[in-house]
């Protein structure tokens, strides 16, 4: 929610007529935070899926039984824990959020 109010609140500047000095600052600001927003709905998004299969798929009869299903999850969970601990070292949210390719894998 608070992210969502910066983002209106920046939009709002770049509306201003007092905005030209700024106005790289404020395209640069709006980019990051709906580049953070949209990463972080595929985030939880992902990790709802994550927490659906992972259980299912740490069963040795459904890896036998489903390999390519569950060599893909294999896949996506090296990807999920490699996030998880990129983004426990780094605690900045903006930062942890600001690459377009992190986007992409969790979208794929």
């Amino acid at each position: 929610q608070q992210l969502d109010d910066h983002i209106v609140m920046t939009q709002a500047i770049g509306f201003s007529p007092f905005k030209k000095p700024f106005e790289g600052r404020i395209i640069e600001w709006e980019e990051g935070l709906t580049l953070a927003s949209e990463m972080l709905d595929e985030w939880v998004a992902l990790q709802k899926q994550w927490m659906y299969l992972e259980p299912i798929f740490s069963s040795e009869d459904i890896m036998q039984q489903l390999p390519l299903e569950g060599k893909r999850f294999s896949t996506v969970d090296r990807s999920w824990r490699k996030a998880l601990g990129e983004a426990k070292m780094t605690p900045h949210v903006l930062t942890m959020c600001s690459s377009r390719k992190l986007l992409e894998t969790f979208i794929e």
